[in-house]
């Protein structure tokens, strides 16, 4: 497959957008061939009959190939999160404080030994992420 082709799927166009691409490929390559071979291709009932005949097929068959393409790469992406999260892969992004680590703070908090704000500096959170792990501990029932 060419390097144009390559770059049309990977672009990800709808029907249209493809529909003026193919287009301007079209013009561009197979009007010399055309004028050789088909000598009624120089009228313009010829030229413009012709034209879409070619933007049809040319239309279907890209579309085709790009509709299965996609596909392909979805059903491999499944496959590689599938095997992923067999294999133990914990997917998201890593959580920077680990609550279950702090419930000795929370629970001076709790017991009123410190106030909310000697709390959160000696854990290092931001006021929202304090008040979720706080939350959370009281939810579970830890503290």
């Amino acid at each position: 497959m060419n390097k144009e082709l390559e770059e049309l799927f990977e672009k990800g166009l709808n029907y249209e957008e493809m529909m003026d691409v193919c287009r301007a490929e079209t013009r561009k390559r197979i009007s010399d061939t055309l004028k050789q071979f088909m000598p009624y291709y120089d009228t313009p009932e010829g030229k413009i009959l012709m034209e879409e005949h070619l933007y049809g097929i040319l239309i279907q068959m890209l579309t085709v190939i790009q509709v299965n393409n996609r596909k392909y790469r979805k059903e491999r992406q499944a496959e590689g999160i599938e095997a992923a999260r067999i294999s133990g892969v914990k997917f998201g992004r890593r959580k920077k404080y680990e609550p279950d680590d702090y419930i000795e703070i929370f629970k001076k908090l709790e017991n009123g030994e410190i106030n909310k704000n000697a709390a959160r500096s000696a854990i290092g959170a931001s006021p929202n992420t304090f008040d979720k792990m706080y939350r959370q501990l009281k939810y579970e029932g830890k503290i």
